[in-house]
C-alpha cells in the first residue's frame, strides 16, 4: 500500500501535523491538551486526520474572515435604500 499525504484519508502523527501546520510539535501538543484541534487517540498514540485538520483550518479561516469584516464595518446587512 502506498501512503499519499495528499489523500483525504491520510492520518498524521503529531510531528507530521505540526509540519503540515507549520508550527512546532509543542504547539500541536498544547492544542490537543486544550482540545482545540481535532484528533483521535489510538491507545496512547495521538493521530490527526488530514481531512479533519483541513476542515478545522477552513472553519477557523471563516471565523477570522467574519471578525475582519466586522472590524471593517460590514455586518452582513444591506444599507438602507
Amino acid at each position: 500500500m502506498i501512503f499519499d499525504p495528499t489523500s483525504v484519508n491520510f492520518v498524521m502523527s503529531t510531528l507530521q501535523a505540526a509540519n503540515y501546520l507549520g508550527v512546532p510539535p509543542e504547539t500541536v501538543d498544547d492544542l490537543v491538551t486544550r482540545k482545540l484541534i481535532p484528533f483521535s487517540r489510538l491507545g496512547e498514540r495521538v493521530v490527526f486526520s488530514k481531512a479533519a485538520i483541513d476542515a478545522w483550518l477552513y472553519a477557523k479561516s471563516m471565523e477570522n474572515l467574519t471578525e475582519d469584516l466586522r472590524g471593517l464595518g460590514f455586518h452582513g446587512e444591506r444599507p438602507p435604500a
